[in-house]
C-alpha cells in the first residue's frame, strides 16, 4: 500500500441552492461519462483493435498465385508439339524474420494497452479536478455572500453613527465602497462558477442539450486523511503506465532491429505444377526458389539504421517521462502537504478566533470603543482566513487527484 489511512474525513461543502436541481451529477457519474464519450480515448481503443489484428497481415505468407502456361500451340494438323502447365506459387518470408516481426507487434499491443491505461488515469484526474473546481466555485460564492452580508452590516453600523452625528462622511464613503466591492466580488463568482461548469461538461463530453443550469452537483466530497511518504510516491516513478509503455516499445524496437538484420536471409518461393508435355505424358512437378537480398547496402541496411534510430528515440522519450513524472509528483506532494497543514490549522484555531474577533470588533465599533480601521481589519482578517481555507481545501483535493494518477488508488470520491 502506498498510503496509510489514519481516519476518514469528509469535507462537507456548504449547501448552496444555486439551481432548481432536477438532476444530480456525482463525481463517479462524471468520470464514467468521460470514459464513454472522450473522443481521444475512443480513438485509442480503435487503434488497439487495429493493432491487435495487424499480425494477420504480417505473417510473411503472401497470397498464392495460380498461373496457366501453354507453349507450342498447334497451328495445323501436323503440329503435334504442345506443352501446357498449371502452376500454384507461394512466397514465404524466412521464418525467423516473421517470428521477430510478430513478437514486435505483440509488444506494441502491450504498449498501447498501457497508454490507454495512462490516458484513462489522466481523464479521471481531469474530470475530478474540474468537479473540485465547480464545488470550490460554489464554496466561494457562499463566502462572497457572507462578505456581502458583513459589508452590509458595516455600512449599517457606519450609517447609524453618521446619522447620530458620531461618524463622519469619510467613514460612510469608505463603507459604501466596501459594499459595492462586495457586490462586484459576488458577481465575479458567477463567472468562476460557469467557467468551471462548462470545463467539466467539456471534459465529460456531455452533449450540448444536456448542459443545463438544472444540473446539480453533489455537495460532499470525501477523502482519506493520509500520510503519503514522499519517498514512496517517488518510488513509483518507473511503475507508471507511460513509463512501462516505453519499456514495451523498446522491446518492440529491439525485435524490429532483429527483423531488419534477418532480412539478409533468403525468402522462399514454392511452386507446384501439373504439366502435360506432348502426347502420352502427364507429369507433376515441384520447384523451390530462394530470393537472395543482394542489395544489402541499400534496402536492408536502411531498415536496420531506421530501427536503431527508433530505439534511440524511445530511450530519450523514456528519459523525458521519468523526469516529468518526478516533477509532477514533487509538485503534487509538496502542495498537498502545505494545503493539509493550512486546513488543519484553520479548523483547529483560526476559524473560531477569526469569527470571534470580527463579532467583538463590530460590537466595539457600535459602542464607540474602536474606530472604523480596526473594524475593517477584523473583517478583512476573518474573510481572508476563510478564503485562504477555501483555496487550501481546493488545492488539497486537486493534489490528491493528481497523486491518484501515480498511486493507482481512488483518493477522492
Amino acid at each position: 500500500m502506498y498510503k496509510q489511512k489514519i481516519f476518514l474525513i469528509g469535507f462537507l461543502f456548504f449547501s448552496v441552492q444555486c439551481f432548481a436541481q432536477d438532476s444530480l451529477l456525482t463525481i463517479k457519474g462524471a468520470v464514467e461519462s468521460a470514459f464513454d464519450r472522450n473522443a481521444e480515448l475512443q480513438q485509442l481503443y480503435a487503434q488497439l483493435k487495429q493493432k491487435e489484428n495487424l499480425w494477420r497481415t504480417e505473417t510473411g505468407i503472401s497470397s498464392p498465385e495460380i498461373s496457366y502456361f501453354k507453349e507450342g500451340i498447334a497451328s495445323g494438323p501436323g503440329d503435334v508439339f504442345d506443352e501446357r502447365r498449371i502452376t500454384i506459387s507461394q512466397e514465404i518470408d524466412f521464418p525467423l524474420t516473421t517470428s521477430y516481426r510478430l513478437k514486435a507487434l505483440a509488444e506494441e499491443v502491450k504498449s498501447l494497452e498501457l497508454q490507454i491505461n495512462s490516458r484513462e488515469n489522466e481523464i479521471k484526474a481531469e474530470v475530478k479536478s474540474y468537479y473540485v473546481e465547480v464545488l470550490y466555485a460554489l464554496y466561494l460564492q457562499n463566502s462572497m455572500q457572507n462578505q456581502l452580508k458583513l459589508a452590509q452590516e458595516l455600512y449599517n453600523a457606519v450609517y447609524t453613527k453618521f446619522e447620530t452625528g458620531m461618524g463622519n462622511g469619510i467613514d460612510l464613503a469608505n463603507a459604501e465602497l466596501r459594499l459595492e466591492e462586495a457586490k462586484n466580488d459576488l458577481d465575479q463568482t458567477q463567472w468562476i462558477l460557469h467557467k468551471a461548469r462548462y470545463g467539466l461538461f467539456y471534459a465529460m463530453g456531455l452533449p450540448v442539450e444536456d448542459q443545463k443550469y438544472s444540473v446539480g452537483f453533489s455537495d460532499t466530497l470525501r477523502a482519506s486523511d493520509i500520510e503519503i511518504s514522499q519517498i514512496m510516491t517517488l518510488a513509483v516513478q518507473e511503475k507508471q503506465p507511460d513509463f512501462l509503455a516505453t519499456e514495451h516499445q523498446l522491446q518492440a524496437a529491439d525485435f524490429y532491429i532483429k527483423e531488419a538484420k534477418s532480412n539478409i536471409l533468403p525468402d522462399i518461393r514454392l511452386n507446384l505444377y501439373k504439366q502435360d508435355y506432348g502426347s502420352g505424358y502427364n507429369f507433376k512437378g515441384f520447384e523451390v526458389g530462394l530470393r537472395i537480398p543482394i542489395w544489402y547496402p541499400l534496402e536492408q541496411k536502411g531498415k536496420i539504421n531506421t530501427a536503431l534510430a527508433r530505439q534511440d528515440e524511445i530511450r530519450w522519450k523514456q528519459q523525458e517521462i521519468r523526469l516529468n513524472t518526478k516533477k509532477q509528483i514533487e509538485y503534487a506532494w509538496h502542495n498537498y502537504s502545505v494545503s493539509r497543514s493550512i486546513i488543519k490549522r484553520y479548523n483547529e484555531t483560526m476559524k473560531e478566533k477569526a469569527s470571534l474577533l470580527q463579532s467583538l470588533t463590530l460590537k466595539a465599533y457600535q459602542l464607540g470603543e474602536v474606530d472604523l480601521l480596526n473594524l475593517l481589519n477584523a473583517q478583512q482578517t476573518y474573510l481572508a482566513s476563510e478564503q485562504r481555507y477555501l483555496t487550501a481545501l481546493r488545492d488539497y483535493y486537486l493534489q490528491l487527484v493528481s497523486l491518484e494518477k501515480y498511486l493507482e488508488e481512488d483518493l477522492v470520491y
